[in-house]
């Protein structure tokens, strides 16, 4: 007599834990996502961005439509803190932020430690587009030709702000390895840093995206006009020639150093929803950015463009922090000290 009332009961929760699985595919359907991109216009950040907003919505339940939004103020910090404290938690607004943003809460590189109201490892990560190589860059009238050049005379470079790598790793590189770069920041964006190089406002940049630098300048760099001089990367990338600045350190401690300073590059173009996101929508938006990330059409656009995909998981990304949250008290406050400008 039990047999007939457990399959019923049986069936009946099968039934109900459908519902929600059903609800959870059907909920972008009609909807609206609104990207932030913490970057500004013009740039490899948003570049990448509308890239992922073209393509990702054909791998999400419903297809959604994605509409981005440039919010680029403190090197997407303010994105970040609208993220974790007042976007809504229903997986309708998500962001494309700079790859430092994550453990900013520990660096502090924007400003004061306290300015980043979030802690990173709570964010639910969706997933990054590329790795990230910065290399140092010069202009052909510079002179430069070759990196130990770096370290015999001044040399004027720009960024677009203190926590972009273009700033961060010059006063890294003249810290650590003796090179003498002239910070000059405030610098717009990408464009007007572009311009300034051709007008030899200033003689290059030193921590160019690899990504970026490929995607807006491949004409100048296979004229000769630009011309890589170093890697500022944990790993060399395969199609380029040129050292690892950590071939020029002399110290172990040194390298320690460094290699922290690096250590967040893997998630090179990092996308974002807030905490507290129901976990299976995370898992939609996680699902869906990997399965665009293999879609043909977004591969051919973005080799048109020479953003180059190597994509990293959103789980991928959140067992990384973990581990850089986990790192020595004396390490992290060494290398803020050096990436803060001096006053």
């Amino acid at each position: 007599m039990f047999k007939p009332l457990l399959a019923a009961s049986l069936a009946m929760a099968a039934g109900l834990n459908a519902v929600p699985a059903v609800a959870q595919q059907d909920f972008y359907a009609g909807k609206q996502i609104n990207m932030l991109i913490g970057s500004g216009v013009g740039g490899g950040y948003d570049a990448y961005a509308r890239l992922v907003v073209r393509h990702l919505p054909k791998y999400l339940p419903g297809n959604p439509k994605i509409v981005a939004q440039n919010m680029p103020a403190a090197g997407s910090l303010v994105a970040m803190n609208l993220l974790a404290n007042t976007a809504p938690r229903d997986g309708l607004t998500i962001g494309a932020v700079q790859n430092h943003i994550g453990v900013e809460p520990i660096m502090g590189v924007t400003g004061p430690v306290s300015n980043a109201k979030y802690d990173g490892r709570r964010m639910n990560w969706i997933g990054s587009t590329a790795k990230e190589f910065p290399v140092i860059v010069m202009w052909h009238k510079s002179g430069i030709t070759e990196f130990k050049q770096l370290m015999q005379r001044e040399v004027i470079v720009g960024s677009s702000g203190v926590a972009t790598s273009d700033a961060v790793y010059a006063r890294i590189m003249n810290e650590l390895i003796g090179t003498k770069f002239r910070l000059i920041d405030g610098y717009k964006g990408n464009p007007e840093m572009i311009l300034a190089t051709e007008q030899g406002e200033m003689a290059g940049r030193a921590g160019w995206f690899l990504s970026s630098l490929m995607s807006t300048q491949k004409q100048p760099l296979d004229e000769g006009k630009l011309k890589i001089i170093a890697q500022v990367a944990l790993e060399k990338h395969p199609a380029i020639n040129a050292p690892l600045v950590g071939e020029f350190l002399d110290s172990v401690e040194k390298k320690k150093l460094l290699d922290f300073s690096l250590s967040w590059l893997p998630m090179g173009r990092p996308y974002v929803a807030p905490p507290e996101v129901p976990a299976d929508r995370v898992k939609l938006l996680r699902d869906g950015f990997m399965k665009a990330m293999k879609d043909p059409e977004l591969l051919a656009e973005a080799e048109k463009q020479n953003l180059e995909i190597m994509p990293m998981a959103g789980e991928d990304i959140n067992a990384l922090l973990d581990r850089l949250y986990a790192t020595p008290k004396e390490v992290v406050e060494k290398v803020r000290d050096i990436m803060l400008p001096k006053k």
